[in-house]
């Protein structure tokens, strides 16, 4: 077990937390209002949604089931970002042991892609287990932004966040797979976070920070592209994710009617680690010896597509990067750690980036989007979400 120790006692993070989480309170509600008596998990041949036993609902007995809703806690929502910080990083710190493995990747034909875009809570539901990036490094870190032409948190001043850094698989394919979460908390309204990788090719190196980054990455090939299909249960084009939602916020909890974001963020690594095989504690070693104040990432925002977009992260900024913009340097505020919370329950919700193209047409239109995505074609419209299946193709 850990407390908190001299590094974890600088700035938001020294606020005291009041001990109301994303999931105390009640059990999970349903879209028909009634109360989970079951861990919510993925249902039907195709595993799309979450769904829970509801029986003494006043259901007939053949309609036990229902669909998860998975809304906010809004006496967490109302809370101040630093309380929610000082929340997060409390449980983060309670215990440094990291999840023992990664499971079999095929368990995620078995669980909803759904959840990880509608889950509004900040804590992954009872029972379900993170298939993939299971094992990770959470540091806080302050986003400095001197100037910027963007709204939210993408706009000038000290952004505060939390990033979250493992393999997205483990480690027998001769390297790593790397792969960042962004979990940005705000005041009285939901957190925003986005996901950033290089690519989904497996074994890429053992140098974790090796390769640029960004939330839009190329579309996958071989055995990753078979296993990336299940997240077109979510979004057409899930090889990107949004940013409009971190825009529309700021971390005071101001919102933007009319939220400015770039077309998509490119990291690049500002640190390096040896390129010798390793496991993942000489990973998390590596990452707990970088200083408090170290400059991991340098962020830029892109305005526009970079060409095609087919290789989203390759051959430098000005190559992958379609009117490039500096934003400022992700900088640790604390020492990095590993955290049984942070591996078992920490939640990073992915935007649909069909989001970002219905605010910004001009995105879509700009480049072969499908082609980029690696599908027949997108739309500005998602796919159904589970609410709105319910009267459609979901069936018990």
């Amino acid at each position: 077990m850990r407390t908190m120790g001299k590094e974890g006692e600088q700035g938001i993070l020294a606020v005291s937390a009041n001990g109301t989480g994303p999931l105390t309170g009640p059990p999970e509600a349903t879209f028909k209002g009634c109360t989970c008596k079951s861990d919510c998990s993925a249902q039907g041949w195709d595993f799309k949604c979450d769904a829970c036993d509801i029986s003494d609902c006043g259901q007939p007995f053949w309609q036990n089931t229902d669909i998860c809703k998975y809304s906010e806690n809004l006496d967490f929502e109302n809370q101040s970002f630093e309380e929610k910080a000082a929340y997060f990083w409390e449980k983060i710190l309670a215990d440094d042991t990291p999840a023992s493995g990664y499971p079999n990747v095929l368990s995620i034909f078995q669980t909803s892609m759904i959840t990880s875009f509608d889950n509004h809570k900040d804590e992954m539901p009872a029972g379900r287990v993170k298939c993939i990036h299971t094992i990770g490094s959470i540091c806080p870190f302050d986003l400095k932004i001197s100037h910027s032409k963007y709204t939210g948190l993408l706009g000038p001043g000290v952004q505060k966040g939390f990033i979250r850094m493992g393999s997205a698989a483990d480690y027998s394919n001769g390297g790593l797979t790397p792969g960042l979460g962004f979990k940005f908390v705000r005041t009285g309204v939901h957190s925003a976070g986005f996901v950033a990788l290089h690519s989904l090719d497996l074994g890429q190196s053992w140098n974790f920070f090796k390769n640029n980054m960004s939330n839009h990455i190329a579309a996958p090939t071989g055995v990753t592209a078979v296993i990336a299909k299940k997240f077109n249960q979510a979004s057409r084009c899930a090889p990107q994710v949004g940013l409009s939602d971190v825009a529309k916020y700021a971390q005071d909890g101001t919102k933007f009617d009319k939220p400015r974001f770039p077309f998509k963020l490119f990291l690049v690594p500002q640190v390096t680690t040896p390129e010798t095989k390793k496991t993942p504690k000489d990973v998390h070693d590596e990452m707990r010896a970088f200083k408090v104040g170290t400059s991991l990432f340098k962020v830029y925002a892109c305005d526009a597509p970079a060409g095609d977009e087919l290789q989203p992260t390759e051959g430098g900024l000005e190559k992958a990067c379609g009117s490039p913009s500096e934003l400022g340097d992700i900088v640790t505020t604390s020492q990095c750690v590993t955290s049984a919370y942070g591996d078992a329950k920490f939640h990073i919700r992915h935007q649909r980036i069909e989001e970002d193209w219905q605010l910004e047409p001009s995105f879509l239109s700009g480049y072969d989007a499908a082609k980029a995505c690696g599908v027949d074609e997108v739309s500005p419209t998602p796919p159904q979400n589970c609410g709105d299946m319910l009267d459609t193709d979901f069936d018990f």
